[in-house]
């Protein structure tokens, strides 16, 4: 069994007009059950010996807020707030993770739901980014010896707990292309406040945001540097189906009006 934490940034909703974030990226980081408790372990290991304060309170780590110097960041030297990030990251690849990601561009996607729905229509990004990255991580379990399963868990995003049960539960019934084989069971949403491994997924997504931003000619920060170089090794890419993504959204769009 694989555990699939799932996670975003740049979330707008259905604004897609936000020019202070115009990509919205989905990401999903594949941990396998083996090394579950280990990884919780070194991760808080990590905060108990860098922001012991923070660990005996069990705050929660945000990547914005390590990046800014914002909440329990307050105050400390970007050096201090990025170490944790790299040694969080650096663990990820020391366990074997894979980062499967998706970035949307939002001006992009608006055109598109324009031009196939006309105006009045809202969809948010996230229910074209979650079977983009579903495919790909079904596609990886598959690749892997031993028949191996994965079970996707999120943040308690109200926004998106039902367009994701229901994605789950119609991509697991469907033929072709978007079939999901090897997700267990529905989603399951839990608090990221309890969840270290669900927090890393957070700076691993926003590190991904970073990197995206930059391939579309958007100006990067040194500080973000690092962090890009250390997701490298552990994204996973795979066959996305866009066009069969994009065809099932329609039709679903039009069978179900919503």
């Amino acid at each position: 069994m694989h555990l699939v934490y799932v996670d975003e940034s740049g979330n707008t909703g259905v604004n897609l007009n936000d020019a202070q974030q115009p990509l919205f990226i989905l990401g999903a980081l594949i941990v396998p059950e083996t090394c579950w408790l280990a990884l919780e372990k070194d991760l808080e290991d990590a905060i108990k010996a860098m922001f012991p304060s923070a660990a005996a309170d069990g705050s929660e780590i945000h990547a914005t807020d390590l990046q800014a110097g914002r909440g329990i960041f307050k105050g400390i030297a970007v050096s201090e707030r990025i170490a944790l990030r790299d040694r969080w990251l650096e663990t990820a690849d020391r366990h074997g993770l894979k980062v499967v990601y998706r970035a949307i561009v939002k001006k992009r996607f608006h055109t598109w739901i324009t031009s196939t729905f006309g105006t009045g229509i809202l969809i948010n990004p996230h229910v074209a980014a979650f079977p983009l990255i579903a495919r790909v991580v079904d596609e990886y379990l598959v690749s892997l010896p031993g028949n191996a399963l994965g079970m996707f868990i999120s943040d308690e995003n109200k926004e998106i707990v039902r367009d994701v049960e229901k994605s789950i539960k119609v991509l697991r019934g469907i033929d072709g292309s978007l079939r999901l084989s090897r997700i267990v069971e529905k989603g399951f949403f839990i608090d990221s406040a309890k969840s270290r491994i669900l927090q890393l997924c957070d700076l691993c997504v926003f590190s991904a945001r970073k990197k995206e931003e930059r391939r579309n000619g958007l100006l990067g920060k040194s500080v973000d540097d690092n962090g890009i170089e250390l997701l490298e090794p552990l994204i996973h890419r795979g066959n996305e189906s866009l066009v069969d993504v994009l065809t099932w959204l329609a039709e679903e769009q039009k069978r179900t009006g919503k």
